[in-house]
Formats: C-alpha cells, sequence, structure tokens
C-alpha cells in the first residue's frame, strides 16, 4: 500500500524524485476562503531519463471520462514501463469535483479560464497558480482531459496548438494525429486562460479531448482516451514496451477541423422551454439552416434556431430542458490540411 506524501505545492520539487519510483502526493496551499487547496498528483519516474508529460482530468469538476483514464494509468503504469516521467492528477480542481460542478462552488470561477492565475487572488485564482508554476512549467508535453460536462453534447475529438511555423506547434500537430481518434481541430489561436494557453505561452506543446459528457461515462469513448494517452506516450519516446498497450492501428483521421475552440461564443437561447434539435454532432451546415427549435408547454414554438455561417456542428446542448441564455450549438470550419503524420 503506498503512502500519500503531503506537502505545501510551492514546495515540490520534481527535480528530487528519483529514478524507479511512484508516489502519491497531496499538494496543498492556503486560501482566504474556508476550503484548503488541495491537488492530488500521482507520478511515476522511470529508470530512463526521458520526457515529462503531464495529465489534468476534472479542471471542469463535472467531466469524468478523463478521470476514470488518469485512475487506469495510475493503477497501470510502474517505473519499469516508461522513459521519463508521468504526472498524472485526476482532479485538478477537487473542489468542483466534490461539488459535480463546471466551475469552483466556493467563488463561482471556471478555473479554465483563470490560468496563469494569482497566488493572491481568489480559491481558483490560486489553484491555477499552483497548477501552472508547479506541474505546467515542469512538464514537456501537456495532455489536458475534457470532454462536454452536463449541458453541453460534444463529438469525441482532440484540439491541439496549429502553428506549424514553431516547434510547439508541429510537436501538438504530430500528438494530435497519433492520439488515435477520427477528428481533430487546429487551432491558430486560443482564448486566455485555459492550461493551453498557459502552456502556448512557456513554449510547452498541448492536446486536449472532448467526449459526449453528459454526467456519464461511454465505455467506447473512455477506452478511446487511455488507448490515446498509451498513444501519446508511444509517441513521445516513453513507452519501454509499447506492444504491451497499444493494439491495432493507429486510425485514420477523417475530420480535421479549424476554429479558436471557444465554447463560450455558442448559440444561446432567448427563452425558456423544450429543445428540439434538427442537427447531429458533426452535421455539415449552410448560412440559414435551422438548428433546432425551442417549445413551449403546448408545442408552440418559442424559438427557431438558425445558424448565421456555413460550418461544422460540434456542439449540441445536452438536454431537451432549456433556459433563456443557456448554449445551444457550436459552430466552426472543416479544415482540410497537409497530409497526416503517421502515428503507431
Amino acid at each position: 500500500m503506498r503512502m500519500t506524501m503531503e506537502l505545501p505545492a510551492q514546495l515540490y520539487d520534481l527535480g528530487g524524485v528519483k529514478p524507479g519510483t511512484k508516489q502519491d502526493w497531496l499538494l496543498t496551499f492556503a486560501t482566504e476562503e474556508e476550503a484548503r487547496g488541495e491537488i492530488p498528483l500521482h507520478v511515476v519516474k522511470g529508470l530512463e531519463p526521458g520526457p515529462t508529460l503531464l495529465i489534468l482530468a476534472a479542471v471542469h469538476g463535472n467531466e469524468y471520462e478523463g478521470v476514470q483514464t488518469v485512475m487506469e494509468l495510475i493503477h497501470a503504469l510502474q517505473p519499469g514501463d516508461i522513459r521519463g516521467t508521468a504526472l498524472l492528477v485526476p482532479f485538478a480542481n477537487k473542489l468542483a469535483y466534490e461539488g459535480v460542478s463546471r466551475e469552483t462552488p466556493l467563488d463561482g470561477r471556471n478555473l479554465a479560464r483563470e490560468f496563469p492565475g494569482d497566488p493572491n487572488g481568489a480559491y481558483t485564482q490560486r489553484l491555477a497558480w499552483h497548477l501552472d508554476h508547479t506541474l505546467i512549467a515542469h512538464a514537456d508535453f501537456l495532455l489536458d482531459y475534457h470532454s462536454g460536462g452536463a449541458n453541453f453534447s460534444i463529438p469525441l475529438l482532440i484540439g491541439y496548438y496549429h502553428h506549424d511555423e514553431d516547434e510547439a506547434g508541429r510537436r501538438s500537430r504530430a500528438a494530435a494525429e497519433a492520439f488515435g481518434i477520427e477528428t481533430i481541430w487546429a487551432h491558430p489561436e486560443v482564448g486566455p486562460g485555459r492550461t493551453v494557453s498557459s502552456a502556448t505561452d512557456r513554449g510547452i506543446p498541448w492536446i486536449y479531448t472532448e467526449a459526449f459528457g453528459g454526467l456519464r461515462i461511454r465505455a467506447e469513448e473512455q477506452e478511446r482516451y487511455r488507448l490515446g494517452a498509451f498513444r501519446l506516450m508511444d509517441h513521445l519516446g516513453m513507452l519501454l514496451q509499447p506492444e504491451r498497450w497499444i493494439v491495432g492501428d493507429c486510425p485514420r483521421v477523417r475530420n480535421r477541423l479549424l476554429g479558436d475552440g471557444n465554447f463560450d461564443l455558442s448559440f444561446c437561447s432567448n427563452t425558456a422551454g423544450f429543445f428540439i434539435p434538427a442537427v447531429q454532432l458533426l452535421d455539415d451546415v449552410q448560412t440559414g439552416d435551422r438548428i433546432g427549435t425551442i417549445y413551449g408547454a403546448f408545442g408552440e414554438e418559442l424559438q427557431s434556431i438558425h445558424t448565421t455561417a456555413a460550418g461544422v456542428v460540434v456542439g449540441l446542448a445536452a438536454r431537451p430542458k432549456i433556459n433563456a441564455g443557456d448554449s445551444i450549438c457550436a459552430i466552426t470550419r472543416r479544415f482540410e490540411a497537409a497530409k497526416p503524420q503517421t502515428g503507431r
């Protein structure tokens, strides 16, 4: 049975971890609220030198596919299996996870909009600062697991930094191709406040995942998350025996999308009611196409929602019961780029 070691986050030194060890840490930080800040961290350090891969789950506390994947990696990976170091965080926002919430219940802030954080700010700002300075800053690659959560459904996809003129962009794209998911979303730019924008600012390559969500784990999607993590580790040269973990060829990319990935700019409802969509995820739409309709108690049409531009549906309201101001649909563009790079 492993022992969990507790340490103030600002004192944690990854360089002090001995090769060939597997450790559990609870990194803590002071707050001005009633809750103590906590970051659970599992470290696997191989005997051979290699890259440091940081894997985060539950930046949004109601997105569970990544949590299960990290749990499985914690159980599966041993120091003798890898080169380099795997940093595994099952709940990046522990309070949001415990509260089954996208935002931190304590201060109502969205952790994925607070990076690089503030060591003297509100709880979520301090959490972002410690995640950024203690973990992201020391990683060679970042994998951030997300999904649709409670209110939005999203197709299984990989998002990556698309910038072929710089090393981080090229490495991000190559990793997205190697992960083994058929839809990849290129982001030439990302909005501020994300884990991945902090990584970009530090020159660290990254990818993130999305899946259907709905406060449920779809077994097939979660299996793709798990296998993708092993494909990524193999791509980075970390797996000593990749054939132990990886079965079959890497699926071919079928959908190449382009956009900033900002679901905050989704089409929103003007009224409450019952939403019936007219489109499905990954449908192509033209300007003026109907996305769906919101109905009242007697079936009367309250709002018909139409596109304002052509594109591809990458997000839909997950629950039929809609409130005024809820996100209804997100649309991005298709992007046919250069030939895909190969992966195992």
